[in-house]
């Protein structure tokens, strides 16, 4: 057997394989570009604020409201009427929102959220260890599918050229 058809056979074994956890990782990735339809938005607006705390001490108030636990991220206000985001690192996933000067707005729990399961889903999280195994070869079996791909025209090139 030639290498080309070597290299086919390998490629095409490659691409069935992969196919179904590469559809599954396509669907669940064009969704997560939408997550911000699929979740709650944060109070409709905040107090303008002339001067606004500085953000240590925002984030001390924001742990301070919370569980306890520390802040992980901040989603900076996008207009003065717009709330400070911060995302606590606790086992209900709080995300707590603040005007400029420290007052609290609102919060909410995002643990178990359709965001959240489709993003476990995506990563292979939610299969354990053995899903993320799986969420690392399906992306290896892209680097594969490549070189095999890319393999069999320089082979299909150099065959027609002698």
């Amino acid at each position: 057997m030639s290498a080309r058809r070597r290299l086919f056979r390998l490629h095409q074994a490659v691409g069935v394989a992969a196919a179904a956890f590469l559809l599954l990782a396509a669907l669940t990735g064009a969704l997560l570009v939408f997550r911000g339809y699929f979740k709650a938005g944060p109070p409709p607006s905040a107090p303008v604020v002339a001067r606004p705390l500085a953000l240590e001490q925002l984030i001390a108030r924001a742990v301070a409201v919370g569980p306890g636990d520390p802040v992980t991220d901040i989603t900076l206000p996008g207009a003065p009427d717009r709330p400070y985001e911060f995302f606590l690192d606790d086992d209900a996933e709080t995300v707590v929102y603040l005007a400029g000067d420290g007052a609290l707005l609102g919060s909410r729990a995002t643990a178990g959220g359709f965001t959240q399961f489709v993003f476990r889903l995506h990563t292979g999280e939610i299969a354990g260890t053995p899903g993320e195994v799986l969420s690392f070869l399906g992306g290896a079996s892209l680097v594969v599918l490549v070189i095999s791909g890319l393999s069999m025209i320089v082979s299909r090139r150099r065959a027609r050229r002698t």
